[in-house]
């Protein structure tokens, strides 16, 4: 069962990844390749650690 708190870190969760992604698209643009490949693995990392210890806790 989803509950209000699990939503509201969800929401903030997806924030933080569109917000991460977002810079590293700019990154992308500006030639730095590497940086933009690391930025993309920080984001999907910030997203998916999180999100696995909330399905999985409860």
């Amino acid at each position: 069962m989803i509950t209000v708190d699990m939503l509201v870190a969800f929401i903030i969760l997806v924030w933080v990844f569109v917000y991460t992604v977002s810079y590293g698209v700019w990154t992308w643009k500006k030639k730095n390749r590497l940086g933009a490949v690391m930025i993309f693995l920080l984001a999907l990392s910030a997203l998916a650690l999180p999100l696995y210890t909330m399905l999985f806790r409860y």
